[in-house]
């Protein structure tokens, strides 16, 4: 039987809970605007020069960018822990809290990423200017890969693109071995449940071994993303 204060002590989880989700997205915006149209700019300025130093307008994205999911991470942790919390405490409504739990996690994961290596996450945004820019940095790019030497400019973007993978394979990969934990512990109650959670498990691994072959062979992947894919 629950008793009054546990129930209330739900209740104010739940609350918590909604209050951080609405500050996941809302918080962010009290940097102001991220100015991401004018990273294309920014960007061949920096890759004009060839040097690792970021000129002030790419300083300026990427510091936006670092503050940006730094905010997040700090929300997103206290708001994984609650809805964890929930989950263990609930008998009704378990499976749909411990789905916001894992999208908890996956969203923690990528905006740890996003902290880590803030420039490596704008590198997409090339796309966004003009193509015959883009062109000319994706051939000078592939050239310096296929033949060297590569610019320190080069170096830094590789490095930045290595570190997102890095930091990916290996929180997921922690989140594997918690699901395939979970899995253990659910098979005998809930046959049901530890097969989803094995599924999910197996998917993680499966995306650790992606980022695994990303990092012992990067080139390829950083085209793809230099190209939009």
């Amino acid at each position: 039987m629950t008793t009054p204060t546990a129930r209330r002590r739900d209740v104010g989880l739940r609350a918590m809970a909604v209050v951080l989700a609405a500050a996941f997205f809302l918080a962010p915006l009290a940097l102001g605007p991220d100015r991401l149209d004018d990273f294309p700019r920014a960007f061949l300025a920096y890759w004009s020069a060839g040097g690792t130093d970021f000129p002030p307008d790419l300083q300026h994205a990427v510091d936006h960018q670092f503050r940006y999911h730094l905010i997040r991470v700090l929300i997103a942790v206290p708001l994984l822990a609650v809805l964890v919390t929930l989950t263990y405490r609930a008998r009704r409504f378990r499976l749909p809290l411990g789905a916001l739990a894992l999208t908890a996690a996956v969203l923690l994961i990528a905006n740890v990423q996003g902290a880590v290596s803030p420039f490596g996450t704008l590198l997409p945004h090339l796309t966004a200017g003009p193509a015959d820019t883009r062109l000319v940095v994706l051939t000078q790019v592939r050239d310096q890969l296929d033949h060297g030497p590569v610019s320190p400019a080069l170096g830094v973007m590789l490095d930045e693109y290595v570190r997102w993978h890095v930091v990916k394979g290996t929180l997921v990969g922690l989140l594997a071995a918690a699901l395939t934990g979970l899995a253990v512990r659910s098979w005998r109650p809930r046959r049901w449940l530890g097969l989803l959670l094995a599924v999910l498990a197996v998917a993680a691994l499966v995306v650790v071994a992606a980022n695994v072959s990303v990092i012992a062979n990067p080139r390829p992947g950083f085209l793809l993303l230099l190209q939009g894919g």
